[in-house]
């Protein structure tokens, strides 16, 4: 799979764990990657350290879904 700044990719609980690790992996290999997660400390950390963009989300939340997006939209394109 080619992975690079073309792409953008949405990681839901991306804060912690698996996520996290995705988030990683994914913007190590240049990918724009919008941190979905309700841990906001966390995932501002993430996000900032990874040069991604940190979108508080509950998945549960249509709301919240559709915000989310519109934010990792407006920064990623």
């Amino acid at each position: 799979m080619k992975l690079d700044s073309s792409i953008g990719a949405v990681v839901t609980g991306a804060a912690s764990g698996l996520g996290e690790a995705t988030a990683r992996a994914l913007a190590a290999q240049g990918v724009r990657v919008a941190v979905f997660d309700m841990n906001e400390a966390k995932g501002e950390a993430v996000a900032r350290e990874i040069g991604g963009v940190f979108c508080k989300c509950n998945v549960t939340s249509e709301e919240e879904v559709d915000a989310a997006f519109a934010k990792a939209r407006a920064a990623h394109g």
